[in-house]
């Protein structure tokens, strides 16, 4: 039997199932031929007039030219020098589409990229910070997306290190670009925590030192990162640079920053989906949007197997659960189309992500993950779909897993007294603001019933009783309000300004009691490359 021919590619691993070019590809492979066509047989004056003579035709041979030296660029490095060299002299435009292609790449065909293209692409980029090219910056973020967290794997501990190494050599250049600056503080304060081995020992030193030197000088960039910036240094609080300033955050503020009046400024400050969705390579984002907007309950345990078996199977991704919390905490809000739907609810993946937890640390920062838009909670500045998934999780996990509602709801009570003394008061505050919000917004229409319920041993009632006192009685106007609402009382169509919207209680039809509500019982969604002033933080999921 003839055996079906596999198309080769310059820059790309190629298979039988993959062997069909798109759209980029196809382009680049043509912009190659042309420029080929072009300058074979030239000397480098004559190859030089042909380019200029090219791109000054039309828009379609500028392209083409472009390309062209790209994919010379990325495919020959003995030839890469003297191709970027030709690219900078007859670019038209600045190199835009030199940047829109490269962040294309790196968000759409990186896992595919033969090692020599992603090599160049790095080279690349460093010639592009050297030159100060108008937006390298956009693909250096798309780039540190594929610097995976929970992943200690040779080819992601180089590609770590490469990045950190670039932005170390060129921290003038990155002082400029402080929307980037922020992300790379909160991208590489997250790496710290996965490379405590002593064999990354002399990484994590050059992290560090990274991360603090930045925090010391240019704090005012990075305060726009909010709450989970003191997540994050909670968990390597223990370092001693990061100790030294984690004393100057709580009892000198002033020295950090001028306008920085304390840690409780960064815990009431919400944090952008940008940070949150930088902690996931493009490819585990969509498996996760896929995940939350098409696929059906009762049939994602499949799904979940699968992402479990690609990401989540090594010791080291116990801190990747974490991300995930808190991505799709604030980053997936599903429309109101979706939760009324029967795909899946994002409180079930939460709890799927939560009873997979294997480390006592890491189901403890994944319990943090999950409230932590509780603790400080404020209805002007905060998100009802950021509070929405724990008490779902909660509710719905009562009948079939008791067990974690109530190591939830234990967590909830302690956390207030132990997260930071000094501010026990306003964590009280918020969380009580959050049941409230909850509340008004029909989420749950009472919380005596999950409260007070009988599965509850009677220690754990008691505390749940004096900690949430105001919530632990029926309401008057609620006697006789069974946890179990009719789908046509429990929609209620939000929309505060953003349009997002939710199924209260997230009891629509999504399941029958019979049916389990976590999995462990048992096409891809388009990313675009993200460009710098792209942060629309409570759009719904569907106009991501």
């Amino acid at each position: 039997m003839e055996q079906p021919k596999v198309s080769t590619s310059r820059l790309f691993v190629t298979s039988i199932i993959e062997s069909k070019r798109d759209e980029i590809e196809e382009k680049l492979e043509q912009g190659y031929q042309t420029l080929h066509g072009l300058v074979s047989g030239l000397s480098e004056k004559e190859a030089h007039d042909a380019l200029n003579i090219a791109v000054s035709r039309d828009k379609a041979h500028e392209e083409a030219v472009t390309l062209g030296l790209l994919c010379v660029i990325l495919s020959e490095p003995q030839h890469a020098t003297k191709s970027f060299r030709d690219l900078t002299l007859v670019t038209r435009d600045g190199l835009q589409l030199v940047m829109m292609c490269l962040s294309q790449l790196a968000v759409e065909k990186w896992l595919r990229m033969a090692d020599v293209a992603r090599s160049q692409l790095l080279w690349l980029l460093r010639e592009l910070i050297r030159t100060g090219a108008a937006g390298v910056d956009n693909v250096c973020y798309n780039l540190m997306r594929h610097a995976a967290g929970g992943d200690v794997s040779p080819r992601n501990i180089a590609l770590v290190d490469y990045m950190l190494d670039t932005f170390i050599e060129n921290r003038t250049w990155l002082e400029k670009h402080p929307v980037l600056l922020s992300s790379m503080v909160y991208n590489y304060l997250r790496l710290i925590e996965d490379h405590s081995a002593p064999q990354f020992t002399m990484l994590r030193q050059k992290e560090t030192s990274f991360v603090v030197g930045l925090l010391r000088d240019r704090f005012s960039d990075c305060m726009v990162i909010g709450r989970d910036l003191v997540r994050l240094l909670q968990n390597v609080a223990r370092i001693p640079e990061i100790e030294l300033l984690w004393r100057d955050i709580l009892n000198n503020p002033k020295t950090l920053c001028p306008s920085f009046t304390g840690v409780l400024q960064l815990l009431q400050a919400r944090t952008s989906r940008r940070f949150l969705q930088g902690r996931l390579t493009p490819e585990m984002e969509r498996k996760v949007v896929f995940l939350t907007s098409h696929v059906r309950f009762g049939q994602h345990k499949r799904y979940q197997d699968w992402f479990q078996k690609q990401y989540l199977a090594t010791p080291e991704s116990q801190t990747l659960r974490i991300d995930l919390i808190r991505f799709i905490v604030g980053v997936i809000h599903p429309t109101n189309e979706l939760l009324c739907s029967d795909i899946i609810p994002r409180w079930a993946i939460i709890g799927w992500l939560l009873t997979s937890c294997t480390s006592n640390v890491a189901a403890a920062n994944a319990k943090l993950a999950l409230f932590y838009d509780w603790l400080f909670f404020d209805t002007e500045r905060d998100n009802i779909m950021n509070i929405e998934p724990a008490i779902l999780v909660m509710h719905h996990s009562m009948r079939s897993h008791p067990v974690v509602t109530a190591t939830l709801l234990d967590f909830l009570c302690r956390i207030i007294p132990n997260f930071y003394p000094p501010l026990s008061d306003k964590v009280r505050q918020g969380i009580y603001a959050s049941l409230r919000h909850i509340m008004e917004k029909r989420v749950l229409s009472t919380l005596y019933t999950l409260f007070d319920h009988s599965r509850l041993d009677k220690e754990l009632r008691v505390m749940v009783r004096e900690t949430f006192q105001e919530f632990c009685y029926p309401h008057p106007s609620l006697e006789g309000v069974k946890l179990e609402e009719s789908k046509e009382e429990m929609v209620n169509h939000l929309g505060e300004g953003v349009g997002v919207g939710m199924a209260v209680g997230g009891v629509t039809n999504h399941h029958s009691p019979s049916e389990p509500t976590f999995s462990d019982e048992e096409g891809e969604a388009s990313i675009r490359p993200h460009g710098e002033e792209e942060d629309d933080d409570d759009i719904p999921l569907a106009k991501v």
